[in-house]
């Protein structure tokens, strides 16, 4: 069972995807992709799903650094140090500054679907380690 804390930003995550979703959606209309944006919301969700599982395990987490927080999840759970767990957080952190305009790697369609992707296969695996598939359902 989670507790109403984990579920707080589990849901705070789901909110990023649905931001996506709407650039997403919004972008249809408009021909324009704010892919900074996409880039942006995917690494907070990856980040609040790794606070998640922290918080379920009694730790108040604190910072950004995706690979820091894969680290402590790490102490709960080994399959946290899988290689495809450490290239996506890695991923996602290496653009952690992108988000701002001078930022000097172009943002393109291609990295953000990436972001995306990342973020989606770290959530997946935080839910499956939660044992929390049947709560979880904004997949």
């Amino acid at each position: 069972m989670l507790s109403s804390k984990c579920k707080e930003w589990i849901q705070s995550a789901s909110d990023d995807f649905v931001v996506i979703d709407s650039i997403y959606a919004n972008a249809q209309v408009t021909r324009r992709r704010p892919h900074r944006q996409v880039l942006y919301h995917s690494q907070q969700a990856a980040e609040k799903m790794l606070k998640a599982y922290l918080v379920h395990h009694g730790l108040f987490p604190w910072g950004h650094d995706l690979n820091a927080l894969r680290t402590d999840c790490a102490k709960f759970n080994s399959g946290f140090n899988s290689k495809r767990i450490i290239d996506h957080c890695a991923f996602l952190t290496a653009f952690n500054e992108a988000r701002y305009p001078d930022f000097s790697v172009v943002i393109d369609a291609v990295t953000a679907s990436r972001s995306l992707n990342s973020a989606k296969r770290i959530s997946i695996f935080v839910v499956e380690r939660l044992g929390a598939i049947n709560e979880v359902l904004w997949f």
